[in-house]
This record gives structure tokens, sequence and C-alpha cells, in this order.
């Protein structure tokens, strides 16, 4: 199988996990609060699977080896399938919080530990020179499915009667079946299990000079960002639904708009994200992360709201994809225990985050008063960032340099 074919599957294999994501993920929390769940549960609910998949995420990586890589794939995404069965039976039957809790747990086991395992495979049937490039497309492409396949699923079930949530979650697991099964049939291909002999020595001269300081700083900082957003960020759909009384269509493309913000921005991120510019990268769009709970105090305005949400998805698009890039563009071969460890790190704070969130509910403040404070955390880490790296990288953080690598962003074709 050449490289072309290669790309084509994994495309393909991309639009299945889209329309997972859609569906099975997009509507977890969604089912949930209709069930009138507690804002504690809430909160563990979007923290305990991520936690669990973030202890999956740095110990599985760490013990595979490159002769079994491609198979671990395989098999952490059938995990996942049995998460997301799991997930529908119990919406299928009564709703029982700790049953959604357990299948939610391995869901995330599944697909977080086959992320670092993904990436790092990947770099070893692409070579380093098309890297970015093919990461950006890849998820540019998956971002504009997300967007499609979640909008019409929400329409269908608005405005007609026979399609219910339960249909959301049988498309959900078909979709995640099928991926897995494409993913077996690409690493049977003696293409995929043939590495690039220059990539590799490529890769040696990467990781002998990397700059260890500033990776991990980047690793420490950023867990301690996610975890100032997980403050507020599991309770904007508890304020979407019962505060601003959204209904299905209205919250669907509200909470779409993000995905819609990724897809027009990942490619342009993708191709400046050289080196230190990607850390730019990141820096840049953490500042505008910060703001964000902010911008929800100052309008309830639905249409305000949906243009903030696009320029959000962008800034979030960059800081993610850009978080990749760092640890790829230094560590390209072998980076899956970096980035398990940097994932797993982010998921275990996000749930101390959510916690402090949680208990800020239960004694009575505000959603605003929330997201004031989950603002606040995250410009002390922002700044914490820069000052951080400005000691450490040689680097220089200027004005000149950020705008350089804003005009090498939207010059981009």
């Amino acid at each position: 199988m050449n490289f072309k074919q290669t790309v084509k599957l994994s495309h393909f294999e991309g639009a299945l996990f889209a329309l997972m994501v859609a569906s099975t993920e997009s509507f977890l929390n969604y089912y949930a609060v209709k069930q009138n769940i507690s804002s504690f549960q809430l909160a563990i609910l979007s923290t305990i699977p991520l936690l669990c998949g973030a202890i999956a995420q740095i110990t599985i990586p760490k013990f595979i080896p490159d002769k079994n890589l491609a198979s671990s794939i395989v098999w952490t995404m059938f995990i996942q399938v049995v998460g997301v069965v799991g997930i529908l039976y119990s919406v299928y039957h009564q709703f029982s919080y700790l049953h959604l809790l357990f299948f939610a747990c391995v869901y995330f086991i599944g697909g977080q530990s086959s992320t670092p395992l993904w990436i790092d495979w990947a770099s070893k049937i692409i070579p380093r020179r098309h890297f970015r490039k093919y990461m950006a497309n890849r998820s540019e492409f998956t971002w504009y499915l997300i967007l499609f396949f979640y909008v019409i699923l929400a329409l269908l079930g608005q405005y007609t009667s026979w399609f219910k949530i339960i249909a959301v979650f049988i498309i959900g697991a078909l979709a995640r079946i099928f991926s897995c099964i494409v993913q077996y049939l690409i690493i049977r291909k003696p293409f995929a299990e043939r590495p690039i002999k220059h990539q590799q020595l490529e890769a040696r001269i990467v990781i002998e000079d990397k700059p260890k300081k500033l990776i991990y700083v980047f690793i420490y900082l950023t867990a301690f960002f996610r975890m100032s957003v997980m403050m507020s960020g599991p309770f904007f759909f508890p304020y979407m639904l019962n505060d601003l009384k959204l209904s299905m269509t209205s919250f669907v493309i509200l909470t779409s708009m993000p995905f819609l913000g990724r897809a027009l921005s990942f490619s342009r991120w993708g191709k400046a994200g050289t080196h230190y510019s990607a850390f730019l990268g990141v820096i840049s769009t953490v500042f505008y992360i910060s703001i964000i709970p902010i911008i929800w105090t100052l309008t309830k305005n639905y249409y305000s709201l949906l243009g903030f949400e696009i320029i959000s998805g962008m800034a979030w698009g960059g800081f993610e994809l850009n978080q990749v890039l760092m640890i790829q563009n230094f560590v390209h071969q072998k980076s899956r225990v970096y980035l398990g460890g940097h994932m797993a790190l982010s998921n275990l704070l996000s749930v101390i985050g959510a916690v402090i969130g949680s208990y800020l509910m239960d004694k009575n403040y505000s959603f605003f008063t929330i997201f004031q404070v989950s603002a606040f955390f995250r410009f002390l880490v922002a700044v914490c960032l820069i000052l951080a790296a400005k000691n450490i990288s040689p680097f220089e953080f200027s004005y000149l340099a950020f705008k350089n690598y804003f005009k090498s962003v939207f010059s981009c074709h």
C-alpha cells in the first residue's frame, strides 16, 4: 500500500471517528444534564472518565514496544468500543448514573490511551517534512465532519418524532466499531509497518538537541491551565440549558460553533507550527481562551455568543494542535511517552479543577462568579507560562516574533 492509499484510509477512519464524537461523546453530558443530575455528579462525569483515561495514557504507551505499536492502537480502540456500547446499554435501559459513569470511564480509557499511540504510529509512516500538514489536514477534515454530524443529529432529534436520543448512541457505537475495523485493515498493510530510514535519522538528531527544560515547563504549565479551564468548563452546559433555556437545536448550534472554528483554522495553525513557532501558538491562544468566561458574563445575546464561540474554537484548535506539534517538533519518534504524560497530567489536574468548580456551585455561587474565578486562574497560568519560557528558551518572545508568527498563520494558503 502506498503513501496516498494509507492517507485515504486514515481519513476514512477519521470520518467514522468524527461520527462517534458527534454522537456519543458530544451528547453524553447533554443526556446526563437532562436526567437532572447534581452539579457534583456533572463534575465527576466530566472528569473522572478523563482521569481514568489519564492513568491509561501515562502507563500503557510507556510499555508498548515499537513492534507492537500498530496492533496496540486497534486493541485500545476496541476497549473504547466496549465503552461506547456500554453507554448505549445504559441509555437504552432505565437511567443509572453509576452505569453511565462506569462505561464513560471505559470509553475514555480506550480513547485516550490510543491517542498518543496513534500519533507515534503516524509519525513512523508519515515523513517528518509532511507530518504537520498531514495532522492539520486530517484534523480540519475531522472537525468539519464533527460539526456536520452534530448539527444533523440535533435537527433530527428536534424536528422529527421518530429520531430518539437512543438513536444517537446507536450511531456512535456503530461508527466506532467500523472505525476500529478500518484501522485494523490499515495496519495489516506492509507500508504501515515500514519506518522511513531518513526519518529515523532526523528523529535521532532532534531528540539529542531537544530543549528538555522547555518541554517540561510546557507540560506542567499547560496542564495547570487545563485545571483552571475545568473550574468552569462542565458548567457551561447547565448554564445554557437551565439559565439561557436553549432548545436542543439552539444548544447544539451554539456548542457546534467551536467545531467550525477549529475546522476553519486547523490547517493554518499546522502550517505555521514549526519548532518554537508551536510554542508561540500555545502562548497566543491561552490568552484568548482566558477571556472566554468573561465574555459569557458580559452578554446573553445568542447571536453574539455564536460569533464568540467560532473564535473560541479557532483558539482551542490552535492550542490543541500546537500542544501536539510542540512535542512532535522536538521528539518526533517515541513521543508517545511525552504525549501520554502530558495528556495524563492535564486530565489529572482537570479533575481537581472540576471539583473546585462543583464545590463553588454547591456553595450557591452563581455561574458568573465561577466563570470569573476560572478566568482569573487562566490568566495567571498564561502569564506564568510566558515568563517561564522567556527564562529558558533561546527563542525571542517579542512583539515582532508574535507579529511574524500571526502573519505566517493568516498568510498560509
